[in-house]
């Protein structure tokens, strides 16, 4: 069971909502990620691992960091993959924010499981040639 859970797509999730947090564990788990879970941005940004996961679903709206500066940390850190926010607060604007910064989408609360995995499925990753397009247009 060991070299299985290797091969297994590792994602980053952060969301300050411990139910929210809890049952997207359970899902994406049961899905087939391997899920880091944090309530904060802080907590999570300070883990040397959180650059190796090949997906992030980061909430927007937490008390230590939005999950558009969270990305761009982690994006300076060096780490590319699909990204997907997830929000009680969305907006057109906020959608345009969070695209520019490279995720791939933005999920307004509440949203559809099978919405959040048909996103971390077929979105294409984040990587160093579209970041580099992306620094060159912001």
């Amino acid at each position: 069971m060991g070299p299985r859970k290797q091969n297994l797509p590792h994602l980053l999730l952060i969301e300050d909502d411990a139910s929210v947090r809890r049952g997207l564990q359970l899902l994406l788990q049961g899905k087939g990620y391997q899920v880091h879970s944090f309530a904060s941005a802080a907590m999570a940004l300070v883990d040397p691992a959180s650059v190796e996961t090949s997906h992030v679903v980061v909430g927007y709206s937490m008390p230590d960091c939005d999950g558009v500066q969270a990305l761009r940390t982690l994006l300076a850190r060096g780490w590319h993959g699909v990204a997907v926010l997830i929000t009680a607060f969305f907006s057109d604007a906020l959608q345009a924010e969070a695209i520019a910064a490279g995720f791939a989408a933005v999920l307004p609360k509440p949203f559809r499981d099978d919405s959040l995995l048909e996103e971390l499925a077929s979105a294409v990753p984040i990587d160093a040639e579209s970041e580099a397009q992306v620094a060159e247009i912001s």
